[in-house]
């Protein structure tokens, strides 16, 4: 079962002294820590047209700063699998495909919300974002952090981060795009340190056509 949202507060803009996020911190290199990650997920999109928010369930599997595949929905529309090397962006529907360096812009925030790469580490989420406002209650740790740079706050307004100190494994990660749009993954109970076959990984390419 997914535990309950705490509050989501956007507090302008004061950045906090490092100490006030040093279980965040300590979270994110545990993190790195783990053999492997089983999750599943459900992603929320609202949109300033929407009423309501369009949910989508999901599933991931991990290698922390390694590998990971992500597929959504169900039945599966979209699949990415990263193998270490090349992000392949799958869909499922068209069977169509696309593959892209990791260091493709498009695909940032998917590697941010998977704690992929320099940036997703503090020390690089804090050179790219400040954070404004932190709440620990019940073993979890919320952390609430708008852009620094001109050019990322065009398209994004604010990050916010949750994560269980237990696990030290995400329970939500949400962005408020420039135009209102939100967007939040919630995260189930994971299966940590379990075996995750090689062939998750990767990705048969007979099966799709691809984007020159």
């Amino acid at each position: 079962m997914i535990l309950r949202s705490l509050p989501l507060m956007l507090l302008f803009f004061q950045p906090l002294a490092a100490q006030d996020a040093e279980p965040l911190r300590a979270a994110l290199q545990k993190q790195t820590e783990l053999k492997s990650v089983k999750v599943k997920f459900r992603q929320s999109k609202k949109a300033p047209a929407l009423v309501d928010p369009i949910k989508t369930m999901g599933e991931l599997w991990l290698i922390p700063g390694r590998a990971f595949r992500w597929e959504l929905g169900s039945p599966k529309k979209q699949t990415v699998v990263y193998d270490g090397k090349t992000v392949y962006v799958l869909d499922e529907l068209k069977m169509t495909g696309e593959k892209l360096s990791p260091d493709d812009r498009t695909i940032k925030p998917l590697f941010l919300t998977l704690g992929m790469g320099e940036d997703a580490t503090y020390d690089g989420l804090t050179k790219l974002f400040t954070i404004t406002s932190t709440n620990q209650v019940q073993g979890r740790f919320v952390a609430t952090m708008v852009p620094k740079s001109r050019r990322l706050r065009r398209m994004v307004k604010s990050l916010l981060m949750q994560v269980n100190l237990s696990t030290s494994f995400p329970e939500r990660i949400g962005w408020v795009q420039k135009d209102g749009t939100e967007a939040m993954t919630e995260f189930f109970k994971p299966t940590l340190n379990g075996g995750i076959a090689a062939s998750t990984f990767q990705v048969e390419e007979s099966a799709y056509r691809w984007k020159k």
